[in-house]
């Protein structure tokens, strides 16, 4: 029984393939274009309102587009995460971003173009405190989160009657649970504490003293940096914001 040759165009599909450096853990990551049949799965989740569910399609769409034996998505900073999300759209879309942004002052709108290899990256700053000292002589120890981490926030936590932004906030507030490492009092050091503990934590505490929390977090942020000034052709209007991908990432 004669073999069944394959056609000759099968070796020139997905025959490229690329690689990035991580700025969080410096890893060498070696990865390949997304292509018509993930964008056609990732559409799936298009009016998905769950945010959890949202996250897990993109891990889903990372997953299968690394080519690198050794990988696990839950094994990536955050930050790593969505720095190499926006590697694979510069390779399957390019480089350039385009939106559409309406002036605050004059209501115009207009078309902006970002590219994207010209977005500020930093890595993690070793030498950075990651502590938060409180009041009452109470010490919060932080740590960066990776996608693992951040897995434990299941769905359930977040009730289907919360509005799309109660969602998101509380889905902050559990997020930012997670980078408690542990904390410290003058009675003792808490460590292996519950999700639900941390969170019970960040709710119950003064919010001056979560803005401290906060302002830890903040410094020890890395990767890249959306932030982008925006001007108005009609008015001259600037201002900086923040470069919206919700819309035409991928599509």
């Amino acid at each position: 029984m004669s073999e069944i040759k394959k056609p000759n165009f099968y070796d020139f599909v997905n025959v490229y393939d690329f690689v990035c450096e991580l700025p969080g853990s410096k890893k060498q990551i070696k990865f390949k274009p997304v292509n018509t049949a993930q964008l056609k799965r990732l559409l799936t989740y298009e009016n998905e309102k769950n945010l959890i569910i949202q996250e897990m399609a993109l891990d889903e769409l990372i997953t299968s587009s690394v080519l690198s034996e050794d990988f696990n998505i839950n094994d990536l900073y955050l930050e790593d995460r969505f720095f190499l999300l926006l590697e694979l759209r510069k390779k399957t879309k390019g480089e350039v971003l385009e939106f559409t942004i309406a002036c605050p002052e004059c209501k115009s709108q207009s078309i902006n173009r970002v590219d994207l290899n010209n977005l500020p990256t930093k890595g993690i700053d070793k030498g950075l405190k990651t502590v938060a000292e409180l009041s009452q002589g109470i010490k919060v120890h932080l740590k960066y989160l990776k996608r693992g981490d951040q897995k434990e926030v299941k769905s359930n936590l977040l009730k289907k009657t919360m509005s799309e932004i109660s969602q998101a906030a509380e889905l902050q507030t559990y997020y930012n649970a997670l980078t408690i490492a542990k904390i410290e009092t003058p009675n003792g050091i808490d460590e292996d504490l519950s999700l639900q503990d941390r969170k019970f934590f960040l709710d119950s505490i003064p919010l001056q003293e979560y803005e401290k929390i906060k302002e830890v977090l903040k410094e020890m942020e890395f990767g890249v940096n959306l932030e982008y000034e925006i001007k108005c052709i009609k008015c001259s209007f600037e201002q900086t914001t923040t470069i919206p991908l919700e819309n035409n990432f991928f599509s």
